[in-house]
């Protein structure tokens, strides 16, 4: 057993190995310990034996936790199951000492963790324990998750985002976060772009997100369904009609309807450039009439 205390001497302080050693009396204690690092998916198993050792099983879940820093991939997942797993079996403990450990360990964790950009484990700790005092950490990691949206990873960050509770300012964020992933995938694929922007307008009806459904319905060649949506936000957005008349210039083009044209002129006047373009097209229009073709 001196083997295992030596082998784990380096991720814990000083005086964590002297309870270790003291609490190491008792073999049953030392060997299940010894156990859980050796087959970290039975931890649930032989943390049962360490119930009547809180401070037993507070060193599990330090151990777990400092050995992490070093490790990657599934080797890391592991450690933090057992951190987890052991942070559990400590929630009703009523050794007042344990607890203002296992809150200091909690906030290294949960800082080490943003500080490293793994914002889903950090979320995972803050929510399971913020009765421990960590909703402040709610808003940090938040911050975080638009953050990986704005480097375009949109998938991430709603990933981040599920996992805190739905107060208004998540349910925003996420509102917001969904806008821009369709609004990113509007010309490359319209149909994943618009069941985005829905999803966004479920969470919460925004200008913004109509207007970008409008724009994807016009893209796709949808005018009718486009002009619906464009009008219904005259009074919300200014500047709209501009975007209707170029709408309506071009639907009315395609369909050779001049009253479309001729309403995409009144919605343009004051805009030369626009009302000219307008106006050749519908005299085009009319002489194709006037010739037959």
């Amino acid at each position: 057993m001196e083997k295992f205390i030596e082998s784990v001497a380096n991720f814990i302080d000083e005086e964590d190995i002297k309870v270790l050693k003291a609490i190491g009396s008792d073999p049953i204690i030392l060997h299940s310990i010894k156990k859980i690092f050796d087959y970290p998916e039975k931890a649930s198993k032989y943390l049962i034996l360490l119930r009547d050792s809180p401070v037993a099983i507070y060193l599990v879940a330090k151990i777990s936790e400092r050995l992490s820093r070093y490790l990657e991939g599934d080797d890391e997942a592991k450690c933090f199951a057992v951190f987890l797993t052991a942070l559990r079996e400590l929630k009703g403990c009523g050794d007042r000492r344990v607890l203002q450990n296992m809150f200091l360990l909690l906030k290294e964790a949960i800082e080490r963790r943003l500080s490293d950009g793994k914002y889903e484990d950090a979320a995972k700790l803050v929510m399971e324990f913020q009765d421990f005092g960590f909703k402040s950490y709610i808003k940090k990691i938040l911050f975080f998750a638009l953050e990986v949206s704005e480097e375009g990873d949109y998938r991430r960050a709603m990933r981040i985002l599920d996992l805190l509770p739905e107060t208004d300012a998540v349910i925003d964020a996420k509102a917001s976060v969904l806008l821009e992933w369709g609004k990113s995938l509007a010309l490359s694929n319209p149909e994943a772009a618009m069941k985005k922007v829905e999803e966004s307008l479920k969470l919460k009806d925004t200008v913004d997100a109509r207007l970008a459904m409008a724009e994807i319905y016009e893209n796709l060649g949808n005018y009718e369904k486009a002009y619906f949506i464009y009008t219904s936000l005259r009074a919300l957005h200014p500047g709209i009609d501009r975007k209707i008349a170029r709408m309506l210039m071009e639907w009315g083009e395609e369909t050779g309807d001049v009253e479309k044209l001729r309403e995409a002129y009144n919605l343009a006047m004051g805009d030369r450039l626009l009302t000219e373009e307008i106006e050749r097209r519908i005299k085009k229009l009319e002489a194709q009439r006037l010739s037959g073709s």
